[in-house]
């Protein structure tokens, strides 16, 4: 057990601890307020203060390191949505730009496309005309042998006898 007790105090209970005085003074007229400095009641008041001091101190501490903790929880918190604001920025930006380089590359090729369209339309008219020119040269060469022919031929000699 722990002894309240000082170096000034002898291990006979006072007057006021055995409950033998009858009431807050004794016989000799003496108060609680007079007792040792370090009896067990002025120990136990002490005590009872530190530990309710104490006791504040904590809660104030809880109180500050909590609100800290939000604090410093909002903080991040704040950070997060910025940096996802961000990025989210940077994607639709990203996004939009590609957006745009493809839309050109489809133009480009689209308008590639045409000129080639355009180049082969072009050829083909030129072998339908070359096709037509071939075969008007081909009509006209046959019908010259033709009448090269008719001309040159003889009578046929079954015909003459007659």
């Amino acid at each position: 057990m722990v002894n309240f007790t000082g170096p000034d105090e002898s291990d006979t209970p006072s007057r006021a601890e055995d409950g033998s005085a009858g009431g807050a003074s004794g016989p000799t007229g003496a108060t609680a307020a007079h007792e040792s400095p370090t009896s067990p009641a002025r120990l136990l008041e002490i005590a009872a203060v530190t530990a309710d001091r104490l006791v504040a101190d904590a809660k104030t501490e809880a109180e500050s390191l909590v609100t800290a903790a939000r604090t410093e929880a909002d903080a991040v918190l704040e950070a997060s949505r910025s940096e996802a604001r961000r990025v989210e920025a940077e994607l639709a930006r990203n996004k939009e730009q590609q957006t745009a380089e493809l839309e050109q590359e489809r133009a480009t090729a689209l308008a590639g496309l045409a000129d080639e369209k355009a180049a082969l339309e072009g050829r083909i008219a030129t072998l339908h005309q070359m096709q037509s020119d071939h075969r008007r040269q081909l009509s006209d060469h046959l019908k010259e042998q033709l009448s090269m022919l008719d001309a040159v031929a003889p009578e046929p000699p079954g015909a003459v006898d007659g």
